[in-house]
């Protein structure tokens, strides 16, 4: 069997960026990430040791050209200012992530948007979140997470943006329960004269459940915005508690309710909104921001928990997101060189193959079964097969579990298309060799270890960051249990 050389690199310094463009704000934030080979681990895997923000950019505006469209230029213009500020140049990133959260992520040129931030902002890994994995970063980014293992609390963060409110329990410094609800601040705004100005359709569709009729260029005076405001507190409280009965909670939700009715220890907020809850801030923005908090403050009393200020609020996201949600492979990799990075979105299968002992039947079997769970289309629809405890590491059980991989993905052969896997041991490199030398297939490999999956997870893969054999990976978590 082919060993692959201990790698000489002993302990990498990596700059990773942030960028966080909200309903209301978008922001940069860069930090410092040290790498370091675990000496005690068999195969001397890399393992971050340090993390450190070194700049954390001013909260912008983000700008919009109209009511469906981010304006783009304005945008790149404050994030390149921002990046002139903190003197780190584009091409000193290492990693990072761009991210799109809330009613933004609606917006006819997001996707675009990220994409073209991806590409002009550095090497990064992640470039999307979703409302759960939205909830997990700024969970991280809060210090809600670290504050859990550390105090053995069971904490819950609420993320309160412009557009959307992420709820987050975390346990044991893990996060165990996410949901979102369209609860925000800036779902409705407006100029100095109080005249509307922007009006997303959730806003106007909650307005009219409380008997407001709302349109562009109207007047909407203190006591309307407080009815909202109070509205969308009431709807955040079922969030937090994991119900539906209001009409205005089942128009807000964004996900399936919070699946978590152990006991709470402490509540902290994060977001935007949460720098008025706590008496941070004091500029107003003429939209829900002062309201809404004003009503949370009022309305948490009554469930009876301890409320805490978190360590991150109005940055959570983007510093969970640049700072907190990075993993590494082992060493012990396979990556064919016509791979092109970074690889985004990988929906995670997990076929279930008998424990450690090969036949190549079953392991065909297994991954066919695990594409069907999923509905994914075999040739046509990217994925990571993700195998746990699969094989043991001899060639004889190696080259059958190999020929039993390639025998489920006759399309993916046929069309030439890269064979991905991800392994939780590390025995990523001995299967791409023995694939490649036993199979005859020309696919591009990549094969990467010591990373465990789940599946209901997506991951991000970027370019080699050590001797072109250990990539950085965000797995984006969305499905979690309740334990």
């Amino acid at each position: 069997m082919e060993r692959i050389e201990i790698l000489k690199t002993q302990r990498r310094q990596l700059t990773s960026v942030g960028i966080d463009i909200g309903s209301s704000t978008s922001h940069v934030v860069f930090s410092k990430i040290v790498l370091e080979k675990n000496t005690k681990s068999p195969t001397e895997k890399f393992e971050i040791v340090d993390r450190e923000v070194l700049h954390s950019g001013p909260i912008h505006l983000t700008p919009f050209k109209d009511a469906r469209n981010i304006d783009f230029p304005s945008l790149r213009d404050l994030l390149l200012e921002d990046y002139r500020t903190a003197q780190i140049a584009i091409s000193d990133i290492d990693t990072g992530a761009v991210i799109i959260t809330g009613e933004t992520a609606k917006k006819s040129n997001a996707e675009w948007i990220v994409n073209a931030l991806a590409g002009e902002s550095g090497k990064f890994v992640a470039a999307t979140a979703g409302p759960n994995f939205e909830a997990v970063l700024a969970a991280y980014g809060s210090g809600a997470v670290a504050k859990s293992l550390i105090t053995g609390k069971t904490i819950m963060n609420a993320d309160v943006g412009g557009g959307s409110s992420n709820i987050a329990v975390c346990k044991e410094g893990r996060v165990v329960a996410t949901a979102a609800i369209n609860v925000g601040g800036r779902l409705v705004a407006t100029d100095e004269a109080r005249k509307i100005t922007r009006l997303e359709e959730t806003g106007k569709k909650l307005a009219t459940l409380i008997g407001l009729n709302l349109e562009l260029g109207d007047t909407l005076d203190e006591r309307d915005a407080c009815r909202l405001a109070d509205a969308l507190a009431d709807a955040l409280i079922e969030g937090l508690l994991g119900k539906i009965s209001l009409q205005s909670t089942q128009l807000l939700m964004m996900t399936p309710p919070l699946q978590f009715m152990d006991h709470i220890d402490v509540i902290t907020f994060s977001g935007g909104v949460a720098e008025y809850f706590y008496g941070i801030e004091e500029k107003q923005f003429n939209d829900l921001g002062v309201q809404l908090a004003n009503s949370i403050k009022v309305k948490t009393k009554t469930l009876g928990i301890p409320i805490e200020k978190p360590d991150q609020r109005i940055r959570a996201t983007v510093i969970g997101a640049g700072n907190f949600s990075l993993q590494v492979s082992g060493s012990t990799t396979f990556l064919s060189t016509g791979l092109e990075y970074p690889i985004r979105n990988l929906p995670v299968i997990v076929p279930f193959t008998p424990k450690r002992k090969a036949i190549a039947e079953d392991v065909e079997k297994a991954i066919v079964n695990a594409l069907t769970r999923f509905d994914l289309r075999e040739g046509e629809d990217r994925m990571i097969l993700s195998f746990n405890d699969a094989v043991r590491p001899s060639y004889e059980n190696l080259t059958e579990f190999s020929r039993g991989v390639v025998a489920a993905l006759p399309n993916t052969i046929s069309k030439n298309q890269p064979i991905m896997m991800c392994f939780d041991t590390d025995i990523g490199n001995s299967v791409g060799n023995i694939m490649r030398r036993e199979t005859g297939i020309t696919n591009e490999i990549l094969s990467i270890d010591e990373i465990s999956l789940r599946e209901g997870d997506f991951i991000d893969i970027g370019a080699p960051i050590i001797e072109d054999v250990v990539v950085p990976v965000i797995v984006k978590t969305l499905v979690f249990d309740a334990d």
